[in-house]
């Protein structure tokens, strides 16, 4: 058994989400509207920069573990991670007057992509 490539991984998980990202936004304009639509992938964009941002969280752990020296404004993004998403998902919702499902099913494009890359590794560990 060969190790994991996790540069190569995170790499699919984000096509995989950008696939997701397409096809959930079609489906939710052929299926309601373009307001929905617009919502499931400002949903999505909000999974996928929570995704970014955890990704970069990893990396600085990583850093400052190994001792190496962290910038203070990464490490307040970090912080404030959640503030800031659920400030944009606020955004969407209200000011924009965004559908609620349509966004909630969007949070979870990341998940999704992340579990489909998952079931790619099981099946090739296998083979």
């Amino acid at each position: 058994m060969t190790g994991l490539d996790y540069n190569r991984i995170i790499g699919r998980i984000g096509w995989i989400a950008v696939a997701v990202t397409a096809a959930g936004g079609a489906a939710w304009w052929a299926f309601r509207d373009t307001r929905a639509m617009l919502s499931f992938l400002g949903g999505a964009g909000i999974a996928g920069l929570s995704f970014w941002l955890l990704h970069r969280m990893v990396e600085d752990l990583q850093a400052a573990a190994e001792g190496r020296p962290v910038k203070k404004v990464r490490l307040a993004t970090h912080v404030f991670r959640v503030l800031i998403l659920g400030g944009i998902a606020y955004v969407i919702l209200e000011i924009c007057g965004g559908t609620r499902v349509a966004l909630a099913s969007g949070l979870t494009v990341a998940l999704t992509a992340a579990t489909i890359e998952v079931l790619i590794e099981l099946f090739y560990a296998r083979a």
